[in-house]
């Protein structure tokens, strides 16, 4: 993410998403009732009898939000609200309701209510080295679709189809594991992080099932979910539902537990190398001590004190882990709401 212009005095940041990564931030920190503006495409309609009718013409809006989405196709944001202003004035009904579509390299001037919450966010998305190097497969009895997801969008790597016959059962299995033979191969051949494996029927669970017999480590990295059918539109479908934010959502999640574990090994010993609670939070900072601050973002969006003591781990560069407070870690760190792995013991416990 760069962040082109901030004009904190009015509420106003302009950025530049560099990648669907990006997009994916955006879409947590544009709310609802929030100001955006961008350049977008309005349909100028000279003839009112016919819907469809007129040129599409380039135009700079100013929204205010009621609803934001990733798009079907994974590598636009759709940002809708009512219009508030727009240039050229001619091509642009105020009042009226449109969508933005925000692409990477797209520039966005968002203006709200900063939070600390949204600083973080907004300073994760400039650091971040997660990346998304996802094979989605699209699967039934007569074909599979192959696609890589990659921050920087979608691409279809290639369609296999499968001749087995249930009618000729003699032949049926011979097909059916030929087919699969050879969609192994097309994911072996490809380098992705995260397999997700999809189908409208039981296909998905037999394949998994063939390549468990092949190739074990492999099978253990399939993440199994539902679609409709085996075409393009099927890939759509997983990406529409949020297969992109749960790849993203599991990355979080590793580096969450990871934290998590530290903290509950640390207590565990009471070995002085971790705190919690806003009170010893807050001595630990004083002491220059903390080398993670870890936070609900729940908690941090309502609770002003622990927004402050963001802002000391900020001004102190300590490392910041926010937890997402509707994931597996995120519940279980809510018992301990604010905490900080340490440099140093600093022999002080809990009363």
């Amino acid at each position: 993410m760069r962040i082109i212009h901030k004009d904190l005095s009015v509420g106003e940041i302009k950025v530049e998403p560099q990648s669907v990564e990006d997009l994916w931030y955006l879409s947590k920190i544009v709310e609802p009732g929030d100001s955006v503006s961008g350049s977008s495409f309005r349909r100028f309609k000279t003839d009112v009898e016919k819907a469809d009718s007129g040129e599409k013409k380039k135009v700079f809006l100013t929204l205010e939000v009621s609803a934001v989405e990733m798009a079907e196709n994974a590598n636009k944001l759709r940002i809708t609200g009512k219009i508030l202003s727009g240039t050229p004035e001619e091509f642009v009904q105020a009042g009226s309701f449109h969508t933005i579509d925000v692409e990477p390299r797209n520039h966005l001037t968002i203006k709200k209510e900063w939070t600390p919450y949204h600083f973080e966010l907004l300073d994760e998305a400039k650091k971040s080295s997660r990346h998304v190097k996802a094979l989605l497969v699209v699967l039934d009895d007569a074909k599979a679709t192959v696609a890589m997801l990659r921050t920087t969008g979608l691409a279809f790597l290639c369609e296999l189809s499968c001749s087995a016959n249930k009618r000729n059962l003699e032949r049926f299995e011979e097909e059916k594991k030929s087919f699969f033979a050879e969609l192994l191969k097309t994911i072996e051949s490809t380098e992705a992080d995260s397999i997700v494996v999809a189908g409208p029927g039981f296909t998905r669970d037999d394949f998994k099932k063939y390549v468990s017999s092949k190739n074990p480590k492999l099978a253990s990295r399939f993440l199994l979910e539902h679609c409709s059918n085996a075409e393009k539109s099927g890939v759509h479908e997983l990406l529409k539902r949020g297969v992109l934010q749960e790849l993203l959502g599991q990355q979080k999640l590793q580096a969450e537990f990871s934290a998590l574990e530290l903290l509950k090994k640390s207590l565990g010993k009471d070995d002085g190398m971790a705190v919690y609670g806003p009170d010893d939070v807050k001595r630990a900072l004083e002491m220059s001590a903390v080398k993670k601050l870890l936070v609900s973002d729940e908690l941090l969006r309502k609770n002003k004190e622990v927004q402050k003591l963001l802002e000391s781990a900020r001004s102190a560069k300590a490392e910041i882990l926010l937890f997402n407070s509707e994931d597996d870690a995120g519940l279980e760190f809510t018992t301990f709401g604010v905490a900080a792995l340490l440099h140093y013991n600093l022999n002080f416990s809990k009363k």
